[in-house]
């Protein structure tokens, strides 16, 4: 009998699962994975094919055909469906190129599997098209939609898949997820920490950024000190941002990072013993925690998410960077 594992850090929820549906023999023909960007969801995703396909009795063994194909990325029968070059959309023609191989025998592995990336961007065409697949689905084929928001696909959709949710990792298990990647620890790989919102993935492309993580982050400390300090006003606290940030999406990726630091302190006021992840650690988050009220960092975060949800629409630097800091802070002094 089979004895199944998947290699990946975090993600406890959706490991058990697949493990579980692995040894039980239920796995779903379709799946919608959601998460944060830099989350693990291709990981996820490509540990759980390695297993499916895995020719050891304990999968995946990392050495057999199957899994070093799948591994290496060169399974001819793992199709990868996403926008073409410098397009924002998934359009009908891409889904309906699916029906072209979807009927064809597998070649390498004993299944073929269909990755739609950012299966949010599928246009309402597209996505009717992809229904009748879900509907009628070929034996041995599985699709798996990754999205960074599942409820903007239709409903018909998502009755129709299983979706799962990949999970943010403390700041223990993203240094786990560095160290296996061989990024050395340092101060650049803490900041990258800090700066990832517990997405391993985004900490490892920030680490590659490098100068510009080190000014978002040095910019996040500085709000975050005149919001949780006590002794600041409204105006020294227009003035922090009037200093340290100058655009519009710097003024955007700081409000990220407080957020982050926002969700450290609910964790600690909550009790909550886990590992904190925008603070290096979890006494900085207590002392903070002792400047504000639990319905402040929840108002705090909503007016947050209210802004960043508006970041997209053209605005004047001075007058949203501005604007920003005066609906925070009244926030914050609930």
């Amino acid at each position: 009998m089979k004895k199944y594992t998947l290699d990946l850090v975090g993600c406890d929820h959706a490991k058990e699962y697949f493990i579980s549906a692995l040894n039980g023999g239920y796995l779903s023909h379709a799946y919608i994975i959601e998460g944060a960007s830099g989350s693990g969801r291709h990981t996820l995703i490509k540990e759980l094919l390695k297993a499916m396909a895995c020719e050891s009795d304990n999968a995946p063994c990392g050495e057999c055909g199957c899994c070093v194909r799948l591994e290496a990325g060169v399974c001819v029968d793992v199709h990868v469906i996403k926008a073409a070059e410098g397009k924002t959309e998934l359009t009908v023609d891409l889904i309906r190129g699916i029906y072209d191989s979807v009927g064809l025998m597998p070649a390498d592995i004993p299944f073929k599997a269909y990755i739609i990336e950012d299966g949010d961007k599928m246009n309402r065409s597209a996505q009717n098209a992809f229904l009748k697949l879900f509907e009628e689905p070929p034996e041995n084929v599985y699709f798996f939609i990754i999205t960074t928001d599942a409820q903007a696909l239709l409903p018909t959709i998502r009755s129709r898949a299983l979706i799962i949710r990949t999970e943010r990792l403390d700041r223990e298990q993203m240094k786990a997820v560095l160290d296996k990647k061989g990024i050395p620890d340092n101060k650049k790989r803490e900041d990258a920490i800090a700066l990832s919102n517990g997405c391993a993935g985004e900490a490892m492309r920030i680490y590659e950024d490098g100068a510009d993580a080190v000014k978002l982050r040095d910019a996040a400390d500085k709000l975050i000190k005149a919001l949780l300090s006590p002794g600041l006003d409204k105006l020294s606290f227009i003035n922090v941002h009037q200093k340290n940030i100058k655009k519009t999406d710097e003024l955007c990726k700081v409000y990220a990072l407080l957020q982050t630091a926002l969700r450290d302190v609910i964790t600690v006021k909550l009790g909550a013993t886990e590992q904190t992840v925008y603070f290096t650690n979890y006494e900085d988050a207590e002392e903070y925690s002792l400047h504000i009220s639990d319905s402040a960092v929840i108002k705090t975060n909503d007016v947050i998410s209210e802004l960043l949800s508006i970041s997209d629409v053209p605005l004047n630097p001075t007058l949203a960077i501005t604007e920003f800091a005066s609906r925070v802070w009244d926030a914050h002094l609930i």
